[in-house]
C-alpha cells in the first residue's frame, strides 16, 4: 500500500495562482492518499532574510513540522520559499508556469505552450495553465453556459457583435436551457442588448467560486469569449463541448491568441465562423484532463 504523501502548496494569496495549485493536488489526490498543508508566503520572512536563514541554517517557523514530500507553488512570490522549504525539509519541488529562478533549481517545471519554454528533462508542457475544474464525461448537452470577457489587450471588444452572436446560438435550439454570466471586464451596457432573448443572466456580483463549479460541472455545451482564455481552458477541463465567439484581433502579437489558434488546429475548441457554416454538426467534447495528467508526471519521478 502506498504511504500518504505530504503535499507543501505554498500560496502568494493570489486566487489565480492558488486554483493552479489546488487542481494539480485534487488531481493527484485521485491518484493517491495525500495530506495538505499551506504555507502561506506573507508568513514567512523577505527574500533577504530568508537567504539568511539559509546561510545560518535556521528553518522559519511558519514552515509546517512534517516534511513534505511535495512541495507545490505558482506565483514568482512562491519561488524562493519553496527552494528554502526543500534545502531544509527535503521533497519535490513542482512550480507552476515559468518561474523566475532558473529551471533546473525545480524537480518540476510545468510550463504552459504559450511560455514558449524550451523542453527540459524535468519539464511537462501544458495546453493553457491548470485550474480546480473538475473534468465530467458525458454530461447533458441540452444544459448551456455563456461565458462573457470585455475590454482587452488581444481583441478589440464589441458589445453588438457578441450579442448578435449569442442570439444566433440561443435561437438554433429553443431545447437548450442556457446561463449567462459576465466577468468584470464586462461593460456596463452589455447586458441591455440581451433583454429580448430566452436566457438566463446571472451578473458576475452575484455568483461565487462554488457556483462557477457548479455551472462548469453540469454544462455540456460553453461558449466563451476569446478574450476569457482562462475560462477556454476551464470549460475545456470541464469536459464540455467548447466554443469560442469571434472578436477582431488587436494588431499586437499576442501569445494568449496563438494558444487559442492551436486549440482551434487541434480542434478542442470550435470557432464561431466554423459553427455557422453547419450549426447542426456536432463538436463533441474533447479529452482535455491536463491536470491528471501533470499528476501523472510527478508520481513517476517519486516512484
Amino acid at each position: 500500500m502506498s504511504k500518504t504523501l505530504k503535499i507543501w502548496k505554498i500560496v502568494d494569496g493570489k486566487q489565480g495562482h492558488e486554483s493552479q495549485s489546488d487542481g494539480l493536488i485534487a488531481a493527484i489526490r485521485k491518484k493517491r492518499e495525500i495530506e495538505e498543508f499551506v504555507v502561506r508566503t506573507e508568513d514567512l520572512p523577505n527574500p533577504f532574510c530568508m537567504l539568511l536563514h539559509w546561510i545560518i541554517r535556521k528553518k522559519p517557523s511558519a514552515f509546517p513540522s512534517q516534511a513534505p514530500d511535495v512541495i507545490i507553488g505558482a506565483g514568482h512570490k512562491t519561488h524562493a520559499a519553496m527552494l528554502l522549504a526543500k534545502s531544509f525539509c527535503g521533497g519535490l519541488t513542482v512550480v507552476l508556469m515559468k518561474p523566475s529562478l532558473p529551471l533546473k533549481r525545480f524537480d518540476v517545471v510545468v510550463v504552459p505552450k504559450h511560455d514558449a519554454v524550451a523542453p527540459l528533462e524535468n519539464s511537462i508542457e501544458t495546453n493553457g495553465v491548470l485550474n480546480a475544474v473538475a473534468f465530467v464525461k458525458n454530461k447533458d448537452r441540452q444544459k448551456g453556459l455563456f461565458l462573457i470577457g470585455g475590454e482587452s489587450s488581444h481583441y478589440r471588444w464589441d458589445n453588438a457583435r457578441i450579442a448578435t452572436q449569442i442570439k444566433e446560438v440561443v435561437l438554433q435550439d429553443a431545447k437548450v436551457q442556457w446561463t449567462l454570466t459576465t466577468s468584470r471586464r464586462t461593460p456596463e451596457t452589455f447586458l441591455e442588448l440581451l433583454q429580448d432573448i430566452q436566457v438566463n443572466i446571472v451578473p458576475i456580483e452575484e455568483t461565487d467560486s462554488t457556483w462557477m463549479h457548479a455551472q462548469f460541472n453540469s454544462s455540456g455545451q460553453i461558449w466563451v469569449t476569446p478574450d476569457s482564455v482562462s475560462m477556454v481552458y476551464e470549460a475545456l477541463s470541464s469536459g464540455a463541448a467548447t466554443f469560442v465567439f469571434s472578436l477582431e484581433k488587436n494588431a499586437n502579437h499576442s501569445r494568449v491568441r496563438s494558444g487559442l489558434a492551436c486549440l482551434v488546429e487541434d480542434g478542442a475548441v470550435m470557432q464561431y465562423e466554423t459553427w455557422k457554416e453547419d450549426p447542426k454538426k456536432q463538436h463533441k467534447p474533447h479529452a482535455f484532463d491536463e491536470a491528471s495528467r501533470v499528476a501523472s508526471f510527478i508520481l513517476e519521478r517519486l516512484a
